[in-house]
């Protein structure tokens, strides 16, 4: 999950352009208030990472750190997303065991009989199972068992599968902002929707988006890039922006015009207490579904 409104660059002051990341993982620690910790847990819980730590380091602060990958994409993308005002500090170190974090990975239910799975895990073969999604995280990308993407999924599914059963406007075309893994788009091109754009600011996304629709046997499917929102022009059925609350508000208005009239706008990377302003920076979208999972909230709003 990533932003779609162009490259991000460090914190001022922070260099990382010296950092050794052939070989190594980076290490962001960031230092806040103990009562800001389970925030900053929940924006690194966004970039995919395989773990969190937490330290207290006195005074009533915290670290929480988090390895992010080896890129330097990847460190300037976590970056991106911590407030300014945080305390923020990059190292290296070696790599170890970066792969043992597999073999907990299991395939996520994210509605019935739909599931999302680790590539290397096997295809859960019990009778209800309906659709599977196959996922390869790729650098610094998450598995999608994040609430946000279980969310965001559950309510991609419910557009398209009403769409189907005429319950809902036709969907002949979709566009994932901010699409990391691809497993959005993905989904969409699963259940046959013929027009699918998926756009991110980093280019190991739109890798990723491409070896995960050929995963799926989507590929070609799937029209993938790194060109910024506000150089789009059509508009679509189905927007789905699975980003971070204050990334929303600032493209709240190239999000609200590529939405189509009768069509949806569905928003994750939200917490279910404090998204009144991202509400209202879309307007006039108006919220018509919502799942809340673990705090977050992923709601779907409609175009008048």
């Amino acid at each position: 999950m990533t932003t779609a409104s162009g490259d991000q660059p460090p914190l001022d002051g922070l260099n990382t352009d010296g950092l050794d990341l052939g070989g190594t993982e980076t290490i962001i620690g960031v230092t806040v208030p103990s009562a800001l910790g389970d925030i900053v847990a929940d924006r690194f819980w966004q970039l995919g990472v395989r773990a969190v730590s937490e330290v207290d380091v006195g005074d009533g602060l915290v670290e929480v750190s988090s390895s992010v990958g080896n890129e330097q994409a990847s460190v300037d993308r976590a970056i991106a997303t911590f407030d300014a005002d945080w305390s923020v500090r990059v190292t290296s170190a070696p790599v170890a065991g970066a792969d043992d974090w597999k073999q907990f990975a299991r395939p996520v239910e994210y509605a019935p009989g739909a599931f999302i799975v680790p590539s290397w895990n096997p295809t859960p073969t019990e009778p209800h199972v309906e659709r599977v999604t196959v996922i390869e995280p790729g650098s610094a990308f998450g598995l999608g068992d994040h609430p946000t993407t279980t969310g965001s999924m559950q309510l991609v599914a419910d557009v398209l599968s009403g769409a189907a059963r005429d319950d809902e406007s036709a969907v002949e075309s979709v566009l994932d902002v901010g699409c990391g893994t691809g497993a959005l788009a993905i989904l969409a091109a699963q259940m046959g929707v013929p027009t699918i754009r998926a756009i991110d600011v980093a280019i190991a996304a739109v890798d990723a988006t491409l070896h995960n629709a050929d995963l799926n046997d989507v590929a070609g499917r799937i029209d993938v890039d790194t060109t910024p929102i506000a150089a789009l022009e059509r508009t679509y059925d189905l927007v789905v922006a699975n980003i971070l609350a204050p990334v929303l508000v600032s493209l709240a208005d190239d999000l609200v015009r590529l939405t189509a009239p009768g069509g949806s706008l569905i928003i994750s990377g939200i917490l279910e207490e404090r998204h009144d302003h991202v509400l209202a920076a879309l307007a006039p979208l108006a919220p018509s579904q919502s799942v809340v999972r673990d705090g977050w909230i992923t709601i779907r709003l409609t175009h008048p």
